[in-house]
């Protein structure tokens, strides 16, 4: 062996041994606590008695009512609060919801806080030591990285491990009230980032599939895969580190975001569970996850299968919302199918100009026209320009100016509705896992579907295949995006606002065969 291999070899094998987690650390299991006795089942044990066997669940399409939900989870809680995300940013609204906790926590509220390592970021450490040494919170971190100063070297030294991910997003109050949907917690995800902003949809829940959300947070709380932040530091903060720290973020709360608050008393929620006037839309649901064993490259595409058994029943009408749609041969050939069987499918998704990830996009381009060619109709988000005309529509997830799309949602005959973290991509089906909620419901369905039916026209180009020379309509056609405005269609041949640029380097990402991990 040369030399050079030697030293690469070597480096290897350092890596390997610096990059093991850590074994010596206190570790107990824990389980999701009753709950029935709390105030908020006083409170919502009306409506269930109402609705015998049935959940009920609320929309949050827009941004600040999202966040709302999820203050009113942390102040209504009296028990427990279980808490499971793949991103959580120190922003404006990641901290006000870190003083949420706290502030559950000073009234004896258990928390458990299960975070996915690559999501959070070892930057924040401190942050989240600093939280799980208070009374009554425990952060575990999901499939860590065990280098937490060189994160990179970390991700080389083991990366069939670490390129499995926990993309579930849930949080739970008391077992009573639970929010799970697409967002992370972030400003871009609750409309408040000056740039950029997602355009996202969560749903609240209550009643039996509450129960069913909080197994899936035990079982993946409970996973060897889950390990406590404070096992990768040897020291706990001191007295007056703890001190500071909650100085500084009741600071910074207190002085950032009043806006925030005074927005969110606006929404149905008024910052208060006491409110109800909101509209619960009642029916059987169920919480479809998959198993932490997924991230250890296991077989348990538990959710998928049942995603799958959903189409081979359908007979009338598929909607797809997945802002990372790479679908496959397999998926392009089902969807395919289902079109012309008479099914009508339809997809909403990402421009270029809008997503953020153009990876996704090299994978995605590929089936656009194999699937209109089959009967399958498309709808790309358009940029900027046209955010407010949507927001007008009262299109229920619409975004703000800059928006890209984020919701994942699947509406199944007009009658189930599928919302959660999994996109229709490589990477959702096979590699990360996923939760979302299916709720059966005609009314909640067709909400939806009139709602896209009314306003996808302000807010998303069609996609469509026309002959390239209007003479001769038999010969080859192209690929054009047609925008609908002030009552013209304008059709472009080219992917719209986009630079020949952007154009180029998703072209060449595309020559790659790396469909497999978007």
């Amino acid at each position: 062996m040369s030399r050079t291999g030697m030293l690469l070899l070597s480096l290897c094998l350092l890596l390997s041994a610096c990059a093991s987690l850590p074994e010596n650390y206190q570790r107990e299991e824990s389980w999701k606590l009753d709950g029935s006795d709390s105030s908020i089942a006083a409170l919502i044990r009306p409506d269930l008695s109402a609705h015998p066997g049935l959940s009920g669940a609320y929309p949050l399409g827009t941004g600040i009512e999202a966040l709302a939900a999820r203050v009113v989870l942390a102040r209504a809680a009296e028990q427990s609060l279980d808490i499971q995300y793949y991103i959580w940013h120190g922003d404006a609204s990641g901290q006000l919801l870190l003083k949420e906790l706290l502030d559950a926590a000073d009234r004896g509220v258990r928390i458990r806080l299960l975070l996915d390592d690559l999501g959070v970021g070892a930057e924040n450490d401190d942050a989240f030591l600093l939280l799980e040494a208070y009374p009554h919170v425990s952060v575990r971190l999901f499939n860590p990285i065990a280098l937490r100063d060189a994160r990179k070297a970390g991700m080389v030294a083991d990366p069939a491990r670490v390129n499995h991910r926990m993309h579930n997003k849930s949080m739970t109050a008391d077992n009573q009230l639970t929010v799970v949907g697409g967002r992370n917690i972030g400003d871009e995800y609750f409309s408040l980032n000056e740039l950029v902003n997602f355009a996202d949809m969560d749903v609240l829940a209550v009643g039996p599939v509450v129960d069913q959300v909080s197994d899936s947070f035990d079982i993946f709380w409970n996973s060897p895969s889950s390990i406590p932040i404070s096992a990768f530091h040897e020291e706990p903060p001191s007295p007056d580190q703890l001190t500071r720290a909650r100085n500084k973020l009741d600071n910074f709360v207190a002085g950032n975001t009043e806006p925030y608050y005074e927005a969110m008393k606006l929404t149905p929620f008024h910052i208060g569970i006491e409110h109800r006037d909101v509209e619960l839309y009642w029916g059987k649901m169920a919480a479809l996850f998959d198993l932490p064993g997924k991230a250890l490259g296991e077989e348990t595409d538990k959710l998928l299968r049942q995603l799958v058994d959903l189409l081979g029943d359908m007979q009338k009408d598929l909607l797809i919302i997945s802002p990372y749609f790479v679908p496959g041969k397999k998926g392009t050939e089902a969807l395919i199918a289902k079109a012309q069987s008479g099914v009508r499918v339809r997809i909403f998704t990402n421009s270029l100009a809008t997503t953020d990830v153009g990876a996704v996009h090299s994978g995605y381009k590929k089936y656009r026209r194999k699937l209109l060619e089959g009967g399958v109709e498309i709808f790309e988000l358009m940029p900027q320009t046209n955010a407010r005309q949507a927001i007008r529509s009262k299109l229920a997830f619409s975004g703000s100016s800059g928006a890209s799309l984020h919701a994942k949602m699947y509406v199944f005959d007009q009658q189930q509705v599928f919302i959660g973290s999994m996109n229709l991509d490589p990477r959702s089906v096979a590699i990360n896992t996923e939760i979302g909620l299916l709720i059966d419901s005609a009314d909640l369905a067709h909400r939806f579907v009139s709602r896209l039916d009314k306003g996808h026209q302000a807010s998303f180009y069609s996609l469509a295949l026309e002959p390239k020379n209007r003479d001769k309509p038999g010969g080859s056609k192209r690929l054009v995006w047609i925008e609908a405005k002030d009552g013209e269609e304008i059709r472009y041949t080219k992917e719209p606002q986009t630079t020949s640029w952007q154009r180029f380097k998703v072209g060449f990402i595309g020559l790659f065969p790396i469909e497999s991990q978007l």
